[in-house]
């Protein structure tokens, strides 16, 4: 370790991040300070076993603190790192919300239409202990198309967490990212998390508002059948590439998208109704803890419905939402809910929270019109 480092901290006395450029990755330099009492049997600990002089692998900082120095590598993933970056994730974040898996994974950041996720590891004698990837996720308006990504997975190993990691990696992403024209980073965080993201620049946008409307059902099981997504794939592969955009900006659709979002996602079964020509609605049933919710995701028009297709889409609607059995119906309020035909309770402000930070110079996110469905926003 240079002179200087171990100088900085001194000066600092808190834990410092220290990057160096070696052929091609970064080698970072995690200091971090832990008191000790140098007296005592356990002291020899701190020490080589000769002479008692310090281990060269520590640095005395002031008043009977010791600082620990562990060399560590930031590099880029690579497909040989799958199963070790799935295991991490297992290990530090559990599998109570979401399944962690190599299909998951690759799903995600491998067959996404938008292109491969940017993905940074921290490791540790060749250990990964900490990774984060970005989402790639366009959007697009009638004019305007936004070139995003999405920050999602995270996890950092139970013995480094608390040492900055996460913010190396998520700052060390974003400066990846910067020179590829991207315009924005969003994310759907958690409690836990928004504050970390704030501090980094991110800023709120506020909950996604929701539509919702409450109904009766004496039933508990849905009887819904599996949709058969072959019979609207050319439907699909028209609307990927003309359907209709308002001033707000929602999805930025790409070929195959539909099948990759919907049918081929590997969390949940997705459902669908359709006329094959003129809409494709695309809902799930999600169950809650207070009754079943029936969550309009998506809908797709090719074209303005006139009033026999708009009668035939609410007609299938209804029939759906009652085989269902659900008690709630939600569609989110920044899409017209004109077509559906339902009679909903006014907005509400609690769908997830949603946060935004500026990549490109002169682009405000917050000052965007956004018409995110909640297939857009869904976490996942």
């Amino acid at each position: 370790m240079s002179s200087n480092n171990k100088s900085n901290i001194k000066k600092y006395g808190y834990p410092q991040l220290f990057v160096s450029n070696n052929s091609g990755t970064l080698n970072l330099e995690i200091a971090f300070e832990i008191p000790v009492i140098f007296s005592g049997p356990d002291s020899k600990n701190l020490c080589s076993s000769q002479a008692n002089e310090p281990d060269p692998n520590l640095a005395f900082g002031r008043a009977g603190r010791i600082l620990l120095f562990k060399a560590m590598e930031i590099r880029k993933s690579t497909p040989q790192d799958i199963p070790e970056i799935v295991e991490l994730l297992r290990l530090s974040l559990g599998e109570s919300l979401l399944p962690k898996s190599e299909q998951l994974w690759n799903w995600k950041h491998t067959e996404n239409p938008f292109g491969p996720s940017p993905v940074l590891l921290a490791l540790e004698n060749k250990q990964i202990v900490g990774v984060r990837a970005f989402l790639r996720w366009n959007f697009a308006n009638q004019t305007q198309v936004i070139h995003a990504c999405r920050a999602v997975d995270t996890a950092i190993h139970p013995d480094y967490q608390r040492k900055g990691i996460f913010t190396k990696l998520t700052m060390g992403l974003i400066e990846e990212v910067r020179n590829e024209n991207l315009d924005c980073i969003f994310n759907t965080p958690n409690t836990q998390s928004t504050l970390g993201y704030l501090k980094m620049g991110w800023e709120k946008f506020g909950k996604l508002p929701l539509l919702l409307r409450l109904r009766f059902s004496r039933k508990s099981k849905s009887t819904i059948p599996t949709s058969d997504w072959t019979l609207v794939r050319d439907l699909a592969t028209k609307l990927e590439h003309q359907h209709e955009l308002g001033p707000g900006f929602s999805t930025h659709f790409q070929p195959g998208y539909i099948f990759w979002r919907y049918e081929n996602c590997p969390l949940f079964p997705y459902h669908y109704l359709s006329d094959g020509e003129n809409f494709l609605l695309v809902f799930r049933i999600k169950e809650g803890k207070w009754g079943n919710e029936f969550r309009i995701c998506d809908l797709l028009l090719s074209k303005t419905l006139n009033l026999s297709a708009e009668k035939n889409l609410q007609g299938q609607l209804q029939e759906a939402i009652q085989q269902s059995g659900c008690q709630l119906i939600s569609f989110s309020g920044l899409k017209s809910n004109l077509a559906l035909g339902l009679k909903f309770l006014p907005k509400l402000s609690i769908g997830p929270l949603v946060t935004l930070r500026q990549i490109k110079h002169g682009f405000v996110p917050n000052e965007q019109e956004w018409s995110w469905s909640i297939g857009d926003l869904e976490v996942f």
